[in-house]
């Protein structure tokens, strides 16, 4: 079965933005778009962090720089990945730049369905064995717990009946 996931899209052109919503939506996702940074940030506080967030770099009053600058400094957010930047720009200090600013990668214009496809794919697929790993690890964690308190007790026992002989 296919996670649904709450996504945010934050970009100034109205093509990028319906391109965006109808591929997720087809996929099953929730999808609310933007064109204003700050409109976009009101909705997340009230509504919460979303599980994925497609950022335009080109936006008035905050660029994208800015938003995850602020969404990275907020501790109810910064937890909120992956990030994917939209750029109508590929070059490596784009990359770079998105890489230091917490983006997990950088989408360049114009958007592919595949594209979007495969990342969000990927992301569930990143998501899920993220799950499977903390389950496992809590999983193990309760068994040590449960071997640590079966040597605590055996070895109390222990102790106790060499008092008594």
């Amino acid at each position: 079965m296919k996670r649904q996931l709450r996504v945010i899209v934050l970009d100034i052109s109205p093509t990028s933005r319906k391109i965006l919503e109808v591929i997720l939506r087809r996929q099953g996702h929730q999808v609310a778009c933007f064109d204003d940074s700050l409109e976009a940030l009101r909705f997340l506080s009230q509504h919460g962090p979303a599980d994925l967030l497609f950022l335009d770099l080109n936006l008035p009053k905050m660029d994208g720089f800015d938003v995850l600058k602020y969404l990275r400094g907020e501790p109810r957010f910064h937890l909120m990945i992956p990030v994917a930047l939209l750029s109508e720009h590929d070059g490596i200090l784009v990359r770079i730049k998105a890489r230091l600013a917490g983006a997990q990668l950088v989408v360049t214009k114009p958007l592919v369905r595949q594209r979007i496809v495969a990342l969000v794919s990927e992301y569930l697929y990143r998501r899920a064995s993220a799950q499977e790993a903390d389950q496992r690890t809590g999983s193990l964690t309760h068994d040590a717990g449960e071997v640590a308190s079966r040597l605590g007790r055996s070895a109390r026992d222990e102790t106790a009946s060499s008092r008594t002989m």
